[in-house]
């Protein structure tokens, strides 16, 4: 028996990314303000972005995610083993389209990328925020206030112990 999913306009889907998607996620990051990329990479990563870039996006050395609204993807979220790590550490990466934000999306996409972290063994996170992104910087302080933080350059580097991810995660 063949069955097709329907989804409605408008709604948002969740789902694992891969190479399918490496077309749709630089589309997503062309059309993205500057600072909101800076904030995300650290670094300018070009219009359209490199696609080697973008390939480490959907196949990293862990798992990605993509959110997707109207078969579009509005959201990005990843994470990727920290090497030389004295416990297994799991860095997590988001990036949201700029209308998707402010909606819990984030969250749920670091959500699923940190369950899917810890089922591959990892006991803890590093969340790299840099220094000027306030809207992170609160978001990480008022979800994980047990995080320890560690300033290099222009970044804070969060650590998380798995164990307490999920307490702060509504």
């Amino acid at each position: 028996m063949n069955q097709t999913q329907v989804v409605e306009a408008d709604q948002l889907v969740l789902r694992r990314a891969g190479d399918a998607d490496v077309e749709s996620l630089s589309g997503m990051l062309d059309g993205m303000p500057d600072f909101s990329l800076y904030m995300r990479f650290q670094t300018a990563i070009g219009k359209p972005p490199r696609p080697a870039l973008v390939q480490q996006l959907v196949c990293p050395n862990g798992a990605a995610w993509v959110a997707e609204r109207d078969r579009e993807v509005v959201g990005h979220a990843m994470w990727a083993w920290v090497n030389g790590a004295a416990v297994p550490t799991a860095e997590l990466a988001l990036i949201v389209a700029e209308p998707e934000q402010r909606r819990g999306l984030g969250v749920r996409m670091l959500t699923a990328a940190a369950h899917d972290a810890i089922a591959s063994g990892a006991a803890q996170f590093v969340v790299m925020v840099s220094a000027m992104n306030d809207r992170v910087l609160r978001m990480v302080r008022r979800r994980w206030p047990t995080a320890t933080a560690e300033r290099e350059g222009a970044l804070l580097n969060f650590t998380i112990p798995a164990a307490d991810f999920f307490a702060g995660v509504s």
